[in-house]
């Protein structure tokens, strides 16, 4: 197993629900993977360096986990369905060593 670290931004118009639900998902889906949550870190809302999809901001979240590169996958699919997550980048923190 490798130690990963995904970012993620939503839409800044979802409520507190909405997000924690997402946040939830994407937790679940790391481990329904058979990986493993380690940390989430939730930065809130911030002012993006350009437009995204008509938006000036977003909330972003980061999540550090375990887990192999069919985890990797499965998550970064799931992710790429979720029309509230503007923006998501999964990297390999292992390889920083």
């Amino acid at each position: 197993m490798h130690k990963y670290e995904l970012m993620f931004i939503t839409r800044p118009d979802l409520d507190e629900e909405k997000l924690n639900g997402i946040r939830e998902k994407v937790q679940g889906q790391i481990s329904q993977s058979n990986g493993e949550v380690i940390e989430t870190e939730h930065f809130g809302k911030r002012r993006l360096a350009y437009m995204i999809d008509n938006h000036r901001e977003g909330v972003y979240t980061v999540v550090t986990f375990n887990g192999d590169h069919d985890t990797v996958n499965e998550l970064d699919r799931h992710l790429k369905l979720n029309d509230d997550v503007i923006r998501h980048m999964i990297i390999n923190i292992d390889d920083k060593k």
